[in-house]
């Protein structure tokens, strides 16, 4: 095919290398690559890891992508009803941007962030005729219930999951990120439509990650770790993230050769940092986001490196940076559901453990038996490289986003098949 047009619906991207924002970018840097003409629709940046940074133009070309920043009212953060008031204009901005352009584009790839950023797929679905791939980062309202944001049986609980099972059953595909959230969108898609969601996991960029040796390591280097076992946390500190009991395993090893190191922003941190102060932790250090350019060096200086998620949330959510830590050789500690994704593929790997909603003396308790057996950390890292090497790839989950877009937009059959939704199966085919 000649030309493949494509509509990116996604509230973060470039220059917001955070999160969602991140693997957009990515995808998209590599979709483009493919063949793909893509206009993004996004919203002005939460994050972002560059100091002194000007408001970004409400247009800009990246890479051969064309970004489109629709204007907004409201607030990323400062309360829920801030919040509302910028998802809902971004929202209202883009299907009226959308409009506009819809001779531009054959179709869309629209996400969950924000939570109604579908119905802009379905919008344009139903009024225009255009298709609509919808990619699910997060489950709602399931994940606003478990919060406590909404009340559970409630008139705007009710209200929401009607627009949800709109938005999913209306999308000619839809696409989840682990085997667990499948389970949970099957349940909101009618049944003819189950064969058209397809599995593709989040990935880590190949060509930006790679494993550091320790001892070459200038991360480690410039934040004076030493011969300390450095237990790692990057990224995100969430609501959904229960990361209380590393400051607490820290409180029990402060008589032992380790170092907690937490980088990046979110709600829980100045929590966090509250709970270090109030130990008088010296065991515990705080970091801002990193460059991207940096990511390698980062993930490659820790000894174990931490993915959490409530166990309350399975499904609900993927933690996605549990790809860059197997992408850099390094052996995970998750707080996770032992059933979760990231759960599964910890253990079909054997490339970590898991602890299932630990407690600070769980974590203190296997830390101290991981510093006697430097051998097993080595041989974890290496078969999570190994497996991120056949499966986890930005390139194996490009092939198989041109594969699902070419097939729901353009009625193609052409490239790699995509991983469908087998929820009997016990591993993740590559």
């Amino acid at each position: 095919m000649s030309r493949k047009r494509l509509a990116l619906v996604c509230k973060h991207f470039y220059p917001e290398m955070v999160s969602t924002g991140m693997h957009m970018t990515e995808i998209a840097r590599r979709l483009q690559e493919k063949g793909w003409q893509i206009t993004v629709y996004c919203d002005q940046p939460e994050y972002t890891v560059e100091e002194g940074e000007a408001k970004v133009p409400p247009e800009l070309l990246h890479e051969g992508i064309r970004i489109k920043r629709v204007p907004v009212w409201g607030a990323h953060r400062n309360g829920m009803f801030l919040r509302g008031v910028r998802g809902g204009t971004y929202l209202l901005s883009t299907i009226r941007a959308l409009v506009r352009d819809r001779d531009q584009y054959d179709g869309l790839l629209v996400t969950t962030n924000p939570p109604f950023a579908g119905l802009a797929g379905w919008y344009m679905s139903a009024m225009h005729g255009l298709p609509y791939v919808q990619l699910v980062y997060d489950v709602y309202p399931d994940i606003a219930e478990e919060l406590g944001a909404i009340r559970s049986g409630a008139l705007p609980a009710r209200v929401w999951e009607q627009a949800s099972r709109l938005m999913l059953n209306r999308a000619a595909s839809t696409i989840v990120i682990g085997r667990d959230m499948a389970e949970l969108v099957r349940h909101k898609l009618r049944r003819e439509n189950w064969g058209t969601m397809h599995l593709i996991p989040n990935w880590s960029d190949e060509r930006t990650v790679e494993p550091v040796p320790r001892d070459e390591n200038p991360f480690r280097q410039e934040h004076e770790v030493g011969d300390r076992i450095l237990v790692q946390y990057s990224g995100r500190m969430g609501t959904t993230h229960n990361l209380e009991p590393l400051i607490e395993a820290a409180e029990r090893l402060q008589d032992a050769p380790v170092l907690f190191q937490f980088n990046g922003e979110g709600a829980k941190k100045e929590t966090l940092q509250r709970m270090a102060d109030e130990r008088g932790l010296e065991n515990v250090v705080f970091l801002p986001y990193q460059p991207l350019e940096d990511l390698d060096t980062v993930l490659s200086a820790a000894d174990v490196a931490v993915v959490c998620l409530e166990s309350r949330f399975t499904g609900m959510s993927v933690p996605s940076k549990t790809y860059g830590i197997m992408a850099a050789g390094t052996p995970m500690l998750g707080f996770v559901n032992a059933g979760s994704e990231v759960g599964r593929t910890i253990q079909e790997h054997d490339c970590g453990t898991v602890l299932e909603d630990p407690t600070g003396n769980d974590v203190a308790q296997l830390l101290r038996r991981l510093l006697d057996d430097w051998d097993r950390l080595r041989e974890m890292g290496q078969r999570g490289r190994e497996a991120f090497e056949e499966r986890y790839t930005l390139s194996h989950a490009a092939e198989r986003y041109d594969s699902v877009l070419q097939r729901y937009i353009y009625g193609e059959g052409a490239g790699t098949t995509p991983m469908p939704v087998d929820l009997e199966s016990e591993t993740i085919s590559p």
